[in-house]
């Protein structure tokens, strides 16, 4: 409805006046706020309201996916997850950049707006829910009966690895302001995750090595997934963040130590069957030649705006008021209408003048990459995804 109101401003400005100045509040969904005074920025540009509303569907598609995540329902918190990241994609990849592109106070928007109006958050959200649907088609996995491929979950694990580490590469190179507004005990958990991720990869791959009746190379690959399970010295240093007593990882650390436990026995086990059975040699890290490659699922459904014809505006001539009492809509940009009040030809805060809306329907580009991959592996992940979106 936002978005038809747009067009009839488009197609119709010289009617698309109001009464009176009409601005639109919005608190962020997604930072942190450290004092009781929450950070409400107003915005008169219609553009703003309907990018918010677009972000809030997002998010709201990724609580049903965690409600289904915790019910169990993992091939539907999938879907959800999968919904988020389109909505983002579509964010970061054609509303926002075609919005801010007339912009000539870029840095200034940069630092006042919220997160959720910024092209590098919402590229950098997308990687995340595409990661958190990727662990939900894992989980669906492991959650069958029987053994499972775990030459295709390790591949998948560290393509969720990956997306996890581009989601904070992404936030530090191209949104740093907004970047220190998240919740930071949210950024401990990312760096957990990542490294976890990054574990149960080489864990996978030792297993399915062990299979192939690669001894040595299998336990080189499960003794690495034990190192990179253990806690970092320090901050810059490989494995897992430290985990501070009542902080937000502390429930973690049952299934942590039980992990850790599980592979040190396995280690064990598996280096003296190979003493005084296999007499495989050991090597000191996994060759090049047996490293996994990652495997992306690439789970975002695209997400599409619905275009509705204009609406009529304006009223009848006798019961229009007269200029000196009009002000113009604006709608993301440049005044529809000219205006006899300052206030009402700015986007945000009445010193921010939004880029235009013409440029921002103007331009409807989507790029997408693609990479090579092992034929059995992604033909089996692309059977997961089907069987996922079911």
């Amino acid at each position: 409805m936002i978005n038809q109101i747009l067009l009839s401003c488009k197609f119709q400005p010289e009617v698309a006046r109001l009464d009176k100045r009409l601005l639109f509040s919005w608190i962020s969904g997604i930072e942190l706020t450290k004092s009781k005074k929450k950070h409400v920025f107003d915005s008169e540009a219609l553009m703003f309201e309907l990018v918010l509303s677009i972000a809030t569907l997002g998010l709201s598609h990724s609580n049903l996916g965690c409600n289904a995540c915790m019910d169990g329902d993992f091939p539907e918190a999938s879907r959800q997850f999968s919904k988020t990241a389109g909505v983002f994609q579509y964010l970061a990849n054609d509303l926002l950049p075609n919005w801010m592109a007339n912009s000539k106070q870029v840095r200034e928007m940069e630092d006042k707006s919220l997160a959720e109006t910024r092209v590098g958050v919402c590229s950098a959200c997308t990687n995340l829910f595409m990661a958190m649907g990727q662990q939900m088609a894992v989980a669906t996995i492991l959650v069958k009966p029987g053994v499972p491929n775990y030459a295709l979950v390790g591949k998948l694990c560290l393509g969720i690895s990956e997306r996890l580490d581009t989601f904070v590469q992404t936030l530090r190179s191209k949104s740093p302001v907004h970047m220190e507004r998240l919740d930071p005990s949210f950024l401990v958990l990312i760096t957990f995750s990542i490294n976890v991720q990054r574990a149960m990869s080489l864990y996978f791959l030792a297993r399915s090595l062990w299979v192939a009746s690669e001894y040595g190379v299998a336990i080189a690959a499960l003794s690495e997934a034990t190192v990179a399970m253990r806690t970092r010295s320090s901050p810059t240093s490989r494995g897992l963040p430290e985990v501070e007593p009542n902080g937000p990882l502390q429930s973690l650390v049952p299934e942590m130590n039980g992990f850790r436990l599980h592979m040190g026995a396995l280690l064990k086990a598996w280096e003296k069957d190979n003493s005084l059975v296999y007499f495989n040699k050991v090597p000191p890290s996994v060759p090049s030649n047996k490293a996994l490659k990652s495997i992306d699922l690439k789970k975002a459904e695209e997400f599409v705006l619905e275009m509705k014809d204009p609406l009529p505006l304006g009223v009848p001539a006798d019961l229009e008021p007269p200029p000196s009492e009009r002000s113009s809509v604006t709608s993301g940009g440049d005044d529809v209408a000219a205006s006899n009040h300052s206030t009402a030809a700015s986007g945000c805060d009445g010193d921010l003048p939004p880029p235009s809306y013409d440029l921002a329907m103007s331009n409807d580009t989507r790029l997408e990459t693609g990479e090579s991959r092992e034929r059995s592996d992604s033909d089996l992940a692309r059977e997961l995804s089907e069987r996922l979106n079911t």
